[in-house]
């Protein structure tokens, strides 16, 4: 937990100044995306999240592919969805398994054939990046947090 916090932080941090270096138009983009995810507009969601990667030659924040996955996947699109999840997964070894299991926007890609891949890829991925943790003390201190 302790660690999930100091990783909070960081992609926090992270994200203000790769907002920043994105620029205006991508953000501008990504806020109206979470605009129409919010007012249940998913299809008009995906596209404007594609429409700030265009922008930025067609690069991305983790957070904002990851929720254009969401978007696509509540528009009923599994393959843009599968697409952006696979992307995150394999360029950036995205490996928050947890969340992505039971993250609601996702429910309709689990009886797709690609999901079990997917979840094995990101579980690797997780497994990669906690290869070095000391798992008895990680553990304690989820437990305690």
């Amino acid at each position: 937990m302790l660690k999930n916090i100091f990783l909070c932080i960081s992609l926090s941090l992270l994200s203000c100044t790769t907002y920043a270096q994105f620029g205006a138009e991508y953000s501008d983009w990504v806020k109206k995306a979470m605009a129409f995810y919010e007012a249940k507009q998913y299809k008009e969601s995906a596209e404007a999240f594609s429409h700030a990667f265009a922008s930025n030659g067609w690069k991305g924040l983790v957070e904002d592919r990851y929720n254009a996955a969401c978007s696509w996947a509540q528009a009923g699109n599994k393959d843009s969805a599968f697409f952006q999840l696979f992307r995150i997964a394999e360029k950036v070894n995205y490996s928050d398994i947890g969340h992505m299991a039971i993250d609601v926007d996702l429910v309709s890609l689990h009886n797709d054939a690609r999901w079990k891949d997917l979840c094995t890829l990101v579980q690797q991925n997780k497994d990669r990046a906690e290869a070095n943790l000391n798992k008895p003390v990680t553990h304690i201190l989820d437990t305690v947090l």
